[in-house]
């Protein structure tokens, strides 16, 4: 692990190389929290001679979360779409009580309902045009991103968010690389349901492609089709992922339009 002024030194070079935007923190005002994810702190704020509404998010002071948020911002150079959410820079907020929140990522703020629970709260009133339209909205997404030779690698409904009934995403698989990186667990069983099956049966370490989005997307489409998580009743555990890799999946929603069921089944 780098000392702490090693890792300043990287975020340093990371802002006089544009990579980031540096903001004060001082020109923020009504900070107020609104959530956690991950046990990160995520706060909602203004930002002086503005209206608009940022995003403040803190995160691990290290030097392998560090690189991964200036590969992050990366990517983001290279992107600009309304359905992703945008990065816009960072901010110190020089807190020496509280190292892990030394520095805040300053991100466009889309709200914290997640696809999910968008679904489970509204799903009764949405109709097959506001179905359409979300799906719609991720494939295009998605499209996106492939055309630029990026791959999510993480989709599911719990790190999509909904704003303003829009789709947006919020991340290309940074907490994964993260935990990767560190060699820390990553938390696949939560998403066994929406990870290319071929992980499941491949001997060798299999890596995420474009294909693996497509097939987190058929699931997503279901989902939305649904309003409910896939496997719902189900352990998330070996056993599905086993049935999973053998052709298991879920029956298509009564009364779903042909085509769109044919989209996520592949029979189009």
């Amino acid at each position: 692990m780098q000392a702490a002024n090693d890792l300043s030194e990287l975020i340093k070079e990371a802002i006089s190389s544009n990579c980031i935007k540096f903001y004060e923190y001082k020109n923020f005002y009504n900070v107020e929290k609104i959530g956690k994810s991950n046990s990160r702190k995520i706060y909602r704020t203004n930002l002086k001679n503005s209206e608009q509404y940022f995003t403040l998010k803190s995160f691990d002071f290290d030097d392998i979360t560090i690189k991964e948020i200036i590969h992050e911002f990366k990517l983001h150079h290279k992107i600009v779409h309304r359905n992703i959410i945008q990065f816009f820079g960072i901010t110190d907020k020089e807190n020496e009580n509280d190292q892990l929140e030394k520095y805040l990522l300053v991100t466009e703020y889309v709200g914290d309902i997640t696809l999910q629970n968008y679904l489970k709260e509204n799903y009764e009133n949405l109709t097959w045009e506001n179905k359409y339209k979300l799906a719609y909205q991720l494939v295009c997404t998605i499209s996106y991103l492939h055309d630029k030779e990026i791959v999510h690698c993480v989709l599911n409904s719990s790190n999509i968010l909904v704003y303003k009934n829009n789709i947006k995403l919020i991340d290309f698989g940074l907490s994964k690389r993260i935990k990767e990186a560190s060699n820390q667990h990553s938390d696949l069983v939560g998403m066994i349901p929406y990870i290319d099956p071929k992980k499941f049966v491949s001997i060798k370490p299999y890596s995420s492609n474009k294909k693996s989005d497509v097939y987190s997307i058929g699931v997503l489409l279901w989902e939305l089709s649904s309003g409910q998580s896939p496997f719902k009743d189900e352990m998330y555990d070996a056993n599905l992922a086993t049935q999973i890799s053998q052709g298991y999946r879920e029956k298509i929603v009564p009364n779903t339009p042909i085509n769109y069921s044919n989209l996520y089944t592949g029979k189009y």
